[in-house]
């Protein structure tokens, strides 16, 4: 089947719906539990890290849902696998056995569930299991404390791990000191204005929802004895966060498809679950419902399950090539955090209230903090970015000029340059007549004010100074000045038209001075228009698997030949979504 019909056809209306929703999320891995337990495998391929820590996975991610449905008072009657699946695992004996943790290891994410799961949930997560499979549980979590984590939300895994230990009574396996620290480091990593860096690095995607505010409203309003200074600064930084991460949604909502990690899909509406939490006003909470229900009924379209309705890894569609090495194939269960308001009464405000409809704070919105400035057009979000760039992972997730909710994005940008085939919305160069390019890899600073960015970033060792101006009904203007010390190449991308089932339409074609390349796809339009006075060529780089929202992309873009010397190019782009 296309669809997993129990998830496309529940109308996510009711806290009934949303504890429904979760059975049948759980429901296709119960013959994998069934059959294999500890050791449970979909048969799909693997990541970087070990089968164990795969397998981990599966058993981990899914208690992100399970625990606020069972918390609330929802019937889940599937605990004997998971309580079985525990035994083996942190059974050094077994043959199942999931292995210690390590530095910079996966089973230290997957940890933190069980964390939450003893902290919150003790009666189904520590007293069903035998006194020697307690033991052995408490002293398997223990050891993330002694090893390295990455500098940046995981920090929070061991404080969720701490926090499980000391609700059920192993407090005498609790570094402190640990504690401490991590917290004074997380609280270091606010930017202001609501956002988070994602660590040390402090790059902004979605891991400051579904990472940053989630894991620190847990923090702050669910653990027993939180330090109140950071739970404060946590509920504080959560309500700014409100109406800056609202622009990163559409009306009808979809949500910018930035960074990594794509493939947790809903998990994006995480955030707004756990603001649930929060002491807000009856319209701030009918927004915060709005959003998280229609962010997760924008997947229903989408035919993101396999046939037996497992979850596949990709974006809009089952896609590896977009995955990063760390997607297992039961990576994708992140997405049951979206389920935390289940915790709540069915007497809760959340629960009572109706939706409201987005609330945009305006056609333009600059996030100096977020180091971009959104734009609002047909209902839709463009973000103009320059955030940081994470090379570690796909750079074409971080290095856009801008992202956008209709407009998907494209991956391995200059991974077929060679056939002047380029993804969308960046400026590329090639000194070696087109076989090779480069685009952005580092922003030097950046500089946000009312609708203006002004960036300085290399691609290579091409320093270029950018301007991007940006207008109302989905225009803007990119300026970009840089020396060459030889012959260049330069192209200059506009934003992807899908055409998943039906071929774009070519509206403009001009070259020379002042050319012009247009295309109207299933999306909407997409538009670039020379400023300069430059000649340039029109292009078209129809492309396949490569776009995050669909498998069949087009990118238009102007291509010019520049010889040695100080450069300066300008156009104007446009990006229209279609209306609904």
């Amino acid at each position: 089947m296309a669809y997993y019909l129990p998830f496309k056809n529940n109308p996510l209306k009711t806290r009934a719906d949303a504890q429904q929703m979760v059975l049948d999320l759980f429901t296709p891995l119960i013959p994998y539990l069934s059959c294999q337990g500890a050791a449970l495998d979909l048969n799909e391929g693997g990541a970087i890290f070990d089968m164990q820590a795969s397998a981990l996975e599966g058993v981990a991610r899914p208690l992100w849902g399970i625990i606020p449905l069972v918390l609330g008072g929802g019937e889940f009657p599937w605990w004997p696998l998971l309580h079985n699946a525990i035994r083996e695992g942190v059974d050094p004996a077994h043959p199942r056995y999931w292995g210690p943790t390590g530095d910079i290891n996966q089973r230290s994410v997957e940890m933190a569930a069980f964390g939450f799961l003893l902290a919150v949930l003790p009666e189904q997560g520590w007293q069903p299991l035998s006194t020697t499979t307690q033991n052995q549980l408490a002293a398997w979590l223990a050891g993330i404390q002694r090893h390295a984590m990455p500098q940046n939300n995981w920090l929070f895994f061991t404080l969720l791990v701490q926090a499980g230990l000391t609700r059920v009574g192993r407090e005498d396996l609790v570094d402190e000191a640990l504690r401490q620290r991590y917290l004074e480091q997380i609280a270091g990593w606010y930017r202001g204005e609501g956002w988070y860096g994602d660590g040390n690095d402090q790059a902004i995607d979605h891991y400051g929802g579904f990472a940053m505010h989630f894991y620190g409203l847990i923090y702050a309003c669910l653990l027993d004895n939180p330090n109140q200074e950071y739970a404060q600064l946590f509920v504080q930084h959560a309500r700014d966060f409100i109406v800056p991460f609202s622009t990163w949604f559409a009306d009808s909502g979809e949500t910018l498809p930035v960074g990594r990690s794509g493939c947790y899909r809903f998990a994006s509406a995480s955030f707004w679950g756990a603001a649930a939490m929060l002491p807000l006003e009856q319209r701030e909470m009918a927004q915060v419902k709005g959003q998280w229900a229609r962010h997760i009924r924008s997947w229903q379209p989408s035919p993101i399950f396999s046939e037996s309705g497992l979850l596949t890894r990709g974006y809009r569609y089952p896609n590896l090539l977009m995955a990063e090495w760390y997607n297992s194939p039961t990576s994708p269960w992140w997405a049951m955090k979206a389920f935390l308001p289940l915790l709540l009464p069915e007497t809760h405000p959340f629960w009572l209230t109706e939706e409201a409809p987005a609330c945009a704070p305006g056609p333009i919105f600059a996030m100096p903090a977020a180091n971009s400035i959104a734009q609002r057009v047909n209902g839709h979000s463009i973000v103009h970015f320059a955030g940081f760039i994470e090379t570690k992972f796909q750079w074409d997730k971080y290095n856009k000029f801008a992202y956008s909710t209709a407009f998907g994005p494209e991956m391995e940008s200059t991974a077929y340059g060679h056939l002047l085939n380029l993804g969308d919305n960046i400026l590329a160069f090639s000194q070696d007549n087109g076989i090779h390019w480069h685009m952005r890899h580092t922003n030097k600073s950046v500089q946000v004010e009312g609708n203006t960015m002004q960036i300085l970033w290399l691609a290579g060792d091409i320093e270029v100074e950018t301007l991007i101006t940006v207008l109302e009904q989905g225009y803007c203007r990119r300026r970009h000045r840089f020396m060459l010390h030889k012959p260049t190449l330069v192209a200059e991308t506009g934003f992807a038209m899908h055409q998943w089932h039906q071929a774009h339409t070519c509206l403009v074609n001009t070259s020379g001075t002042g050319a012009q390349i247009a295309l109207a796809g299933e999306n909407g339009q997409s538009r670039v228009t020379s400023l300069d006075d430059h000649a340039k060529d029109p292009h078209i780089a129809v492309r396949a698997h490569t776009n995050l929202l669909s498998p069949r992309s087009a990118v238009p873009f102007l291509l010019t030949r520049l010889p040695a010397g100080e450069q300066v190019l300008e156009s104007m782009f446009s990006a229209l979504p279609e209306t609904r």
